[in-house]
């Protein structure tokens, strides 16, 4: 399992993006990670991260979902690799990029750790712009 302080660099980076301290859990093989928001455009919303890891430490699942607070449907996007989607060159890494809609699924080939997601998270809270699944 890698190192929290791995972890702490990469939030502190972030810093000034939160609006609350992040709430932090490593069971035996499995880091969860919960960073807060406020967005001009979506309100209150959350990055909700899962990492899983094998014995010797390697990542081997990984989840990032970006969702608003309180609110049905609450997914704005989320990147992934816990199970496969037929027909995506990237398969299992993929990216469900539809607010509101987790069926529609495209491929993933840039957000596959805390920080990538961080980026794109932080370029629409920034810009203040509707998520369109796409990198600004």
């Amino acid at each position: 399992m890698p190192s929290l302080s791995d972890y702490g660099a990469i939030i502190s980076r972030y810093s000034t993006i939160f609006r609350q301290p992040p709430s932090l859990i490593l069971n035996e093989n499995e880091l969860k990670i919960t960073l807060y928001f406020i967005t001009s455009f979506y309100g209150e919303t959350q990055l909700r991260v899962r990492e899983w890891f094998d014995s010797d430490d390697k990542k081997i699942r990984y989840r990032y979902c970006w969702e608003r607070n309180n609110s049905h449907p609450g997914h704005i996007s989320a990147w992934e690799n816990e199970h496969d989607h037929d027909g995506l060159q990237t398969n299992p890494h993929h990216h469900h990029y539809v607010p509101g809609n987790r069926h529609q699924v495209q491929n993933n080939y840039n957000v596959r750790d805390l920080e990538s997601a961080l980026s794109v998270v932080k370029d629409y809270l920034l810009s203040n712009l509707e998520y369109d699944g796409k990198e600004i």
